[in-house]
Order: C-alpha cells, then sequence, then structure tokens
C-alpha cells in the first residue's frame, strides 16, 4: 500500500472486481476523455488474474479513502517494446473530488513508487488534448510536453490528438531534491 495524504493507493483484491466493473461501466462517472467502449465481465475477471501474477505488462492501483471505499484507478503498463520507461493512466471516479489536487498527489505517489522500484528512465502520460484538467496534473506532477500525437485515438466516434507528457528519471530525481 503507498499511503497519501488522505487516501491510499493499493492493488486490486479479487473481491474489488465486479465493483470496480460497475464503476468503469458508468459512463458518467469515467468523465468526457474515457472511451465510451463497456467492460465484460470476464475481461475484468481476466486482467485481474493476469495482474495478479506479474506487473510487467499492467499494474494497477485503486485509490481508496480511509474507509476503502474506491475513489478512482491509476495504473502504469509498457507501451512501445523497445522504451526503456512506462506510461500512466488514471480515472477519478469520485466526482465531487475532481479539480482538488487528488489525482496529482496520485501520480505524484505513482511517479515515486515506479523510479524508486523500477529499473526506467522514462515516464509517460498521454490525454485528449482537450483535457485540460489532465494536463494540469501532468505539469503539476513535472512531466513536460513533448508533442502531440495527431489522429492517434479514437474515441467516441471520432479520432483525436494526444498530448504527450514525460518525465525523465534526472529531471524526477531533480524535483524530488
Amino acid at each position: 500500500m503507498i499511503k497519501g495524504s488522505c487516501f491510499h493507493l493499493r492493488h486490486v483484491k479479487k473481491d474489488d472486481v465486479q465493483r470496480l466493473l460497475e464503476l468503469n461501466n458508468r459512463l458518467e462517472l469515467r468523465g468526457d476523455y474515457i472511451s465510451m467502449e463497456l467492460m465484460l465481465p470476464g475481461t475484468a475477471e481476466k486482467k485481474f488474474e493476469e495482474e495478479s501474477r506479474s506487473k510487467d505488462v499492467r499494474e494497477t492501483f485503486l485509490i481508496v479513502d480511509a474507509e476503502d471505499t474506491i475513489l478512482g484507478t491509476i495504473f502504469h503498463f509498457k507501451t512501445v517494446p523497445y522504451y526503456n520507461g512506462r506510461e500512466i493512466g488514471y480515472t477519478l471516479f469520485a466526482q465531487n473530488l475532481r479539480g482538488k489536487g487528488v489525482m496529482t498527489e496520485a501520480v505524484r505517489l505513482l511517479t515515486d513508487y515506479l523510479f524508486k522500484t523500477m529499473l526506467i528512465n522514462r515516464l509517460e502520460i498521454h490525454m485528449n488534448v482537450a483535457n485540460i484538467a489532465s494536463e494540469k496534473v501532468a505539469i503539476n506532477c513535472g512531466y513536460l510536453k513533448e508533442g502531440i500525437a495527431r489522429g492517434a485515438s479514437f474515441s467516441r466516434g471520432k479520432h483525436i490528438d494526444v498530448a504527450i507528457y514525460a518525465l525523465l528519471r534526472h529531471e524526477w530525481e531533480q524535483l524530488s531534491g
């Protein structure tokens, strides 16, 4: 478990899979920039089984409060085989907590965890160019904009441009003091 100021990050347990599926499939909780594709129950269970054996491909953490209520998810995964890095993704289901720094803190916690435990040199965050809130999270965590991948993702019936932010190990070390 990774402790934050008013929440913590913990791995998904088997008992969480059904609740996580329900939250992921409530489209209104995803916000305006996450795909509208619904997750099948078997897919959720399969992802849990795969992740419980190894974090090489993907590792998901739940963002939970003191009562263990799921507020959101944050995860990292290997994108390009030849990159020495990972990509971070996240969703905050608790709409009342959006814009209050929860995701910024969660990204900082995961960033520290990854650079302290993995021999990687690079972390990336990708987002729809219209997603200003996610862009602020990346900037507030010290990630630098590297560019825009034009038409790189398909979401909500159209191709969208994706902003790419990254943080290198030496930059993280400087931020960490």
